[in-house]
């Protein structure tokens, strides 16, 4: 059998191109099925891959064949990191969704004459002054008693076509990464597609005022975290637009013959977040105490395990691959390619899936 040629390229462009798709040396290694010492050399001008193993390279990092034939060194992701855990390597899937969320953003500003329209509110409002005005700009009001699924897709559709951003999920592996958001002339929010409906919910308010606050930011999301900083800024907001503290307290009255798991379990239900939202936002409000916090906090770890892997048992495809480039993509690619002013080719490069999807979302 003939062997590949080994190729020379640009052991500078080898190693960037690696470490901006967030691959350590080992990872690579395992991957091409050859040694650390390989891709050491490699990179450092001292050894080849062959031309099969450079093919495969491309479809590890999600990148171009010819990008390996450049000397152009790729940029490093510019989001900050504002997770807890910051001295923790963010995986590779992060990395190539954030380049994913960028390439939306600037094809949507090349197509399309599209400028997010994000509102601005004076910095001395308090938070529930300024939802209120946030939901007036909106032009909507509290939503309660919805399915957390039916609430998210709601509350996505008004926010792109209000606001002119772009909303999608992608598949982000890491247990520490909830979302990212990118403030931009066309903004982006990028959710993680495997967390459960009402976790997204939580995740996309608190983007949301990362954008109403002009910064972008890779989030955890740690409700519990208290310290003055703008990740617990966007938590209270968040929190406050999807469980106002004066309507909670009357339904938390209201509910007052059930046993209190019951009474949060309902009001949970009630506002379509997560029960960790309601129990913090009892607690910050002294409705419960720090030990029946953390009691509802273990319960509720125990229930949720075993219940990830099921989560996704049996996915609607075209859900899945609609929201991973999301209404304002749709809306405004399949606009484009009607009016013949982009052509199947680009419709192809955007949208990045099977055509069989393709052709649904550009003419349904």
């Amino acid at each position: 059998m003939k062997k590949s040629p080994e190729i020379k390229v640009n052991p500078k462009v080898l190693q960037s191109l690696r470490e901006t798709s967030g691959y350590t040396i080992d990872e690579v290694a395992k991957k091409l099925k050859t040694t650390e010492n390989k891709i050491k050399e490699t990179e450092e001008g001292l050894n080849f891959f062959t031309l099969t193993q450079i093919k495969k390279l491309a479809d590890i990092y999600h990148r171009p064949l010819a990008v390996f034939f450049t000397d152009t060194l790729p940029a490093m992701p510019t989001v900050p990191d504002y997770r807890i855990n910051r001295d923790k390597r963010l995986t590779s899937d992060v990395y190539i969704s954030e380049r994913r969320a960028y390439y939306l953003a600037k094809k949507l500003s090349e197509i399309t004459e599209i400028k997010s329209q994000i509102p601005t509110f004076s910095e001395t409002l308090k938070p529930e002054e300024l939802v209120s005005q946030f939901k007036k700009y909106l032009g909507i009001d509290l939503l309660k008693s919805v399915k957390p699924s039916e609430l998210l897709d709601y509350y996505k559709q008004i926010l792109e076509e209000k606001l002119l951003i772009s909303i999608i999920e992608l598949p982000l592996k890491a247990d520490d990464v909830r979302g990212f958001s990118i403030f931009s002339d066309v903004s982006i929010i990028v959710l993680n597609e495997n967390d459960n409906p009402s976790v997204k919910l939580f995740s996309l308010f608190h983007e949301i005022f990362h954008l109403i606050k002009r910064t972008s930011g890779i989030c955890s999301i740690e409700i519990e975290q208290r310290e003055e900083n703008i990740e617990t800024e966007c938590n209270l907001l968040s929190a406050e637009f999807l469980v106002p503290l004066e309507d909670l307290k009357e339904e938390y009255k209201k509910l007052s013959r059930l046993d209190e798991n019951a009474r949060i379990s309902e009001i949970s239900k009630i506002y379509g977040v997560s029960k960790q939202v309601i129990i913090l936002r009892l607690l910050w409000s002294g409705y419960i105490t720090n030990e029946k916090y953390n009691q509802f906090k273990k319960e509720g770890v125990e229930k949720l395990k075993g219940k990830k892997e099921k989560m996704f048992g049996r996915r609607n495809w075209n859900k899945v691959f609609h929201n991973r480039v999301g209404n304002l993509v749709i809306k405004e690619i399949k606009k484009s390619y009607l009016s013949g002013e982009i052509s199947y080719s680009d419709v192809f490069d955007v949208f990045n899936m099977k055509t069989k999807y393709i052709e649904k979302f550009i003419h349904e």
